[in-house]
């Protein structure tokens, strides 16, 4: 959320307000107004399709490892390792369908 609150500020500082102050109640009182929620992406909504995996592990993997030697191709999954990591949680509005990490 500090993200959100920063780019308020710049927007606010481009427009001329110098005044504003990006506050958590601010933020609150904005999401609040618009009805915006945060929400968990997670459940049944958010698996991922079995078929588009085969596909990708078959067809798109081969090409995008061929570069490379061997041994310089590892697992990093239980390393703790996450590069651009996609976060479990996200900004919608109250009342939009949500259908997760799908």
């Amino acid at each position: 959320m500090f993200l959100i609150r920063e780019k308020a500020l710049y927007f606010a500082e481009s427009l001329g307000h110098k005044d504003f102050i990006a506050s958590v109640g601010w933020l609150d009182k904005f999401k609040k107004r618009h009805c915006i929620i945060q929400k968990i992406m997670s459940g049944e909504s958010a698996d991922v399709d079995e078929n588009a995996c085969e596909d990708w592990k078959n067809n798109i993997l081969p090409d995008q490892i061929r570069p490379y030697y061997e041994k310089d191709i590892f697992n990093a999954d239980e390393t703790s390792l996450f590069f651009k990591c996609l976060p479990d949680k996200t900004l919608t509005f109250k009342n939009e369908v949500f259908r997760g990490k799908a």
